[in-house]
């Protein structure tokens, strides 16, 4: 279970890497001006999908540690 908490973690890691890696893209466009392919390759909607994501990641994240540490609670008593 710990493993697949640390892969969710590391997957946030990566989606918030790749977040701003668009986001740079589409800003760096907007400043040449080139409006045209920012919506070409659809940067704003895939952004929006990545956070969308990264939120999902963490809530599942949450929940898996709270399931683990109840888990572990009952074990203790």
């Amino acid at each position: 279970m710990r493993q697949m908490i640390k892969a969710y973690e590391k997957s946030c890691v990566l989606a918030k890497k790749r977040i701003d890696q668009l986001t740079k893209q589409k800003n760096d466009l907007k400043r040449e001006g080139r409006e045209d392919v920012v919506e070409e390759l659809d940067l704003e909607r895939r952004i929006r999908l990545l956070y969308t994501e990264h939120s999902q990641m963490k809530e599942i994240v949450i929940y898996l540690t709270n399931y683990v540490r109840r888990v572990e609670q009952r074990a203790e008593t």
